[in-house]
């Protein structure tokens, strides 16, 4: 199957690519030609077609859809350099322009793959996230922050009208914060999911601290000086952290699965499947990399799980990894091993 891949060389796309060669197919690869430090990733793959081009290029994208089968749309603007203005430019107008193109020139598509966020269940008018019970992909928010949130959450509405309107073959995929083995760890060699330093530094460079925060602080500094790498970090009402996350290489799982199952289509899929509980997770860490522990009140909560039942029964799609498969294969990343994983690259290089 030809496919092309919008975001080929990011993060993401990278171990799709790399899942999909795996499986015979062949790769178009839409590059941002802003994106140039990462062009080079598919080098040498004979099965792999790189072109550049701009999702907000209308040509660029139809010239890009020509002849393949299959499209999994990556590409988006993500901490990048862009306003909101260019922001709705490339992932509402970009998404629209590919789906015109499909419209256009693909009219046998076998699939159309929308990779979304799962910060669309996020209320805007909300500090933090907190949810009594799982997550199911019902339970999207009426607001959403921009401009990536909501700009994603645009071009997904797009995606699925287009599959009732026009019997688009479409699947959206969800993506729980993602961990990706290289980025896992902070120059003190510890996961930053729960790294002490960032918190300790934003204390420090409090204005006006209260007496509590002062208090705090002593705290905290005294700890890193007790040996403190990583941090419990809890909610105001005391509860622990809990964040369900995804390992790349799972996002990739669940993203071949959306090709392969004809259940999948006119569906959307939250793809999580990675859950750490900061009290039950912290203390094995801090044991397994030698180093200590402490604890905080975060001023925002942090607590939620999402509901699998969907994403297992029509994806069919369960988590491979866990926090000690990221962690163990980001220590050997460091060490200069040869890992399953593709490394992201330095973005807008």
């Amino acid at each position: 199957m030809k496919i092309l891949v919008t975001g080929s060389h990011g993060r993401v796309g990278g171990n799709l690519v790399r899942r999909l060669l795996d499986k015979g197919h062949d790769i178009r690869g839409f590059v941002y030609p802003g994106d140039a430090s990462r062009a080079g990733k598919w080098e040498g793959i004979d099965a792999v077609e790189v072109v550049e081009g701009d999702l907000r290029d209308y040509e660029a994208v139809s010239r890009a859809v020509e002849g393949v089968d299959a499209i999994y749309h990556l590409a988006a603007a993500f901490a990048s350099p862009h306003s909101h203005i260019e922001y709705l430019q490339i992932n509402g107008m970009g998404t629209l322009h590919l789906l015109e193109a499909v419209r256009e020139k693909v009219p046998n598509l076998q699939r159309f793959v929308y990779a979304c966020t799962e910060a669309i269940y996020w209320k805007v008018e909300e500090a933090g996230r907190l949810f009594e019970k799982p997550v199911s992909e019902d339970m999207v928010s009426a607001t959403k922050a921009m401009p990536y949130f909501l700009t994603k959450w645009i071009g997904e509405e797009l995606v699925m009208n287009y599959h009732v309107q026009y019997g688009f073959p479409s699947v959206v995929c969800r993506f729980a914060t993602i961990f990706e083995p290289s980025e896992f760890l902070t120059e003190d060699g510890v996961p930053k999911f729960c790294s002490l330093r960032p918190v300790l530094e934003r204390l420090r460079r409090q204005k006006n601290p209260t007496d509590a925060q002062r208090e705090q602080l002593a705290l905290m500094e005294k700890a890193w000086e007790d040996g403190a790498r990583v941090l419990i970090s809890r909610c105001p009402d005391g509860r622990s952290f809990k964040q369900e996350w995804a390992d790349v290489r799972d996002i990739a799982l669940g993203l071949s699965l959306s090709l392969e199952r004809d259940e999948a289509v006119g569906e959307a899929f939250t793809l999580g499947g990675m859950l750490i509980v900061w009290e039950e997770d912290v203390p094995k860490v801090a044991d397994y990399l030698g180093v200590g522990y402490t604890e905080a009140t975060m001023p925002a909560p942090n607590f939620f799980e999402f509901d699998r039942t969907k994403t297992q029964n029509l994806l069919g799609y369960h988590a491979e990894h866990d926090l000690w498969s990221t962690l163990n294969t980001a220590l050997a990343m460091q060490e200069g091993k040869e890992t399953d994983v593709v490394p992201t690259g330095v973005r807008y290089g």
